[in-house]
């Protein structure tokens, strides 16, 4: 029996143009109206992810990829942050290195931003702009870069015992965070806290970041748009994140016909 379902945002519940339809909206509601807890799991922080969180309500917030873990009720469930020293050493190996451009940073505080034009989106109109040859000082969820050269990310990562990198499908940007900030260990911290098993679970993803819990999640969905790697680590692929393809593959195999429930 299906008793929680985790979804990735871009890419997943979202479309291309950042929104959820009225259909899904309606299908999660339902699913929630027969106890089935809604968890979203998104590289996004609770700022950036604030109006996606408002239209659905979920009882549970993964963040920042894995690095904090909120419930409906803002108790931190889970919580991991790149130390101040870390930090302020992989943003200068980031502001150094030629290959790498825009640099964001999320702590605790705020989010920074090296680039002074308006945010591409609204939901991120509240980056600070802020010089990073000058040291933050400051434990970071997230450091996010844009990256122009392959195997660069991973290269600064080798540097730093603490950190992990993980680059985004489609995108010139990667995350440097602690290398225990991942949806799969929040995933397991939520599982505890919950008391429902791992076989109880379903997780719909897209991209680099989403293997693991599409692996380890009792009924792991791919998104039909999604990388490769993740329709083969999947156990079902259903339609894409323009057509609702999370929400009818739901409504088709969990409140329809309750064949996998």
């Amino acid at each position: 029996m299906v008793k929680m379902i985790i979804m990735d945002l871009d890419g997943t519940l979202l479309t291309n143009d950042k929104n959820v339809s009225e259909y899904t909206l309606s299908i999660l509601r339902k699913c929630k109206s027969i106890d089935i807890k809604i968890v979203i799991a998104t590289a996004r922080s609770e700022n950036s992810g604030k109006r996606i969180i408002n239209l659905i309500e979920p009882d549970i917030m993964i963040l920042n990829g894995g690095a904090l873990v909120k419930n409906n009720n803002g108790k931190i469930i889970y919580k991991r942050l790149l130390s101040k020293i870390a930090s302020d050493e992989i943003i200068s190996e980031c502001v150094k290195n030629k290959h790498i451009g825009d640099i964001t940073v999320e702590t605790e505080k705020d989010y920074y931003v090296s680039y002074k034009e308006p945010a591409y989106h609204p939901d991120y109109i509240h980056g600070k702009y802020h010089n990073f040859l000058v040291p933050l000082s400051q434990e970071t969820y997230k450091i996010t870069v844009e990256v122009f050269s392959e195997g660069t990310g991973e290269e600064i990562e080798n540097k730093f015992k603490e950190c992990k990198y993980i680059k985004f499908t489609g995108e010139h940007w990667g995350r440097f965070a602690h290398k225990e900030a991942e949806k799969m260990a929040a995933i397991r911290a939520i599982l505890e806290e919950e008391e429902i098993t791992i076989k109880e679970t379903m997780a719909f993803g897209d991209d680099y970041n989403d293997i693991e819990m599409i692996k380890e999640c009792g009924i792991g969905v791919a998104m039909g748009n999604g990388i490769e790697e993740i329709k083969e680590a999947a156990k079902y692929i259903c339609g894409n994140n323009n057509e609702d393809g999370l929400g009818k593959w739901i409504e088709e195999n969990i409140l329809k016909s309750n064949a996998l429930a």
